[in-house]
């Protein structure tokens, strides 16, 4: 445990530890999440970003006490989500220091994704960092650990062909659509929601040329605009409409940014009563847009994001070999960060041993002035303040340089000795 600098912790869950009406649960909106680190912020907690994504939910945080700081995170998850720790702690994985330096920047770099390679998770970090920094929750290591995981993952980027051809959640729910429906050109689509991944969705159907799309959402424009970005022709409803459309197609994507049921069981089960044929739905959103109770339903099929893993487990095979060099990015990043981390530890030392000086200049200057310099005029004494000033920074250039560069390698031993021996000749 270092005393002189606060601890970094994480705490998360993931696609790979807990199942999506478990994360969907911690997925806060803004009004919610402002609440949640204000709370946190009352405590031992300095620093915090949260991050949800339709495949994670991971708090970033900064504490002296990380211990402390790591069971009332968890205490206040109880207390926002309503469930016990018992209930979502075995599915909740733990980091400390290097271990969530180096997750992080797996994250960012997609290597932590579903699908390995997907550009949108880098994105989707970079709103959370933002909403971070403009709700003030931020600090010098948080915002020095983001930029550095930002860095970290355009390198994997442009250094790898890890993300050569990239795939995304969009792409799959596409391809099983596909799957359930060799030639898409003589089926009708409805979209609910016009966000980005509903953008990304339409782009690949586009593609495939999909037979018909009607595109739901609460804003029309929006729909419109990326309709007309794309180039495909849509109908665009309200989502009060999305009841009267579900009779007449054979697909439901749904991926709108909704904390509540867009579709009920209720609602589904009324519309299918005009049907004939099968209907498909695929919620790729979370929290989940489609009441999962609805795949009960006779001749309605319901997939949700989980249901996508094995046909991202088959984009996995074909990026391993691409992994190795992109893992060794992250190492080397990591270790760049954690000199960075460890140089901290020698600041107070820095911070002691300038304002020890700086008491004795001032003291000294005090002195001079109401005895041996008292007929000099204020401007006059202000060249001489100046002149101290310059004199007492060329002097500390040298022995701060040094302890700046024991700062990098604080850890060892040597390091160590030396900067005890520095705080004995200043009389620290």
């Amino acid at each position: 445990m270092k005393e002189n600098i606060p601890q970094i912790g994480m705490v998360g869950m993931s696609h790979k530890t807990a199942p999506v009406e478990t994360r969907e649960c911690f997925a806060f909106d803004t009004q919610v999440l402002e609440s949640f680190v204000n709370n946190a912020k009352k405590h031992t907690i300095q620093e915090m970003v949260y991050i949800a994504t339709c495949n994670r939910m991971e708090l970033y945080f900064v504490s002296n006490q990380i211990e402390e700081a790591t069971q009332e995170v968890i205490h206040l998850l109880e207390q926002f989500t309503g469930l016990t720790h018992e209930h979502f702690e075995p599915v909740l994985y733990k980091k400390y220091h290097k271990d969530a330096v180096r997750h992080l920047l797996c994250v960012a770099s997609s290597l932590d994704s579903m699908v390995i390679g997907e550009n949108e998770i880098v994105g989707q970090v970079k709103d959370w960092y933002r909403w971070a920094t403009q709700h003030e929750t931020t600090g010098t290591i948080l915002n020095k650990l983001f930029h550095q995981a930002f860095r970290t993952a355009k390198r994997v980027r442009t250094e790898t062909e890890i993300a050569r051809n990239p795939l995304s959640i969009a792409f799959i729910a596409v391809e099983l659509a596909k799957k359930i429906f060799e030639d898409l050109s003589k089926q009708s689509v409805l979209l609910i929601g016009a966000g980005e991944m509903a953008e990304l969705i339409l782009k690949y159907l586009t593609k495939f040329k999909i037979g018909s799309v009607t595109l739901a959402n609460r804003s029309l424009h929006n729909a419109q605009r990326i309709a007309s970005e794309i180039n495909q022709d849509a109908t665009i409803i309200t989502l009060a409409e999305i009841i009267e459309t579900i009779p007449g197609v054979d697909i439901i994507i749904s991926s709108t940014g909704a904390h509540h049921y867009v579709l009920t069981k209720d609602m589904i089960q009324e519309a299918v009563k005009k049907r004939t044929q099968p209907v498909f739905l695929i919620d790729i959103a979370v929290p989940r847009n489609i009441d999962p109770a609805a795949g009960d339903i006779h001749d309605v099929f319901l997939y949700n994001i989980d249901d996508l893993k094995s046909i991202a487990d088959e984009n996995l095979k074909s990026r391993l070999n691409e992994t190795k060099l992109a893992y060794e990015i992250i190492d080397a990043d990591t270790e760049e960060f954690l000199h960075w981390y460890e140089s901290l530890q020698i600041v107070p030392l820095i911070a002691k041993i300038k304002e020890s000086f700086e008491t004795i200049r001032n003291d000294e200057l005090k002195k001079y002035r109401r005895r041996k310099l008292k007929h000099l005029k204020d401007e006059d004494f202000t060249i001489i303040e100046e002149l101290t000033q310059q004199i007492m920074t060329k002097t500390l250039h040298i022995p701060i340089t040094y302890l700046k560069e024991l700062g990098t390698n604080y850890n060892s031993k040597e390091a160590k000795e030396k900067a005890k021996l520095l705080q004995e000749i200043f009389k620290l």
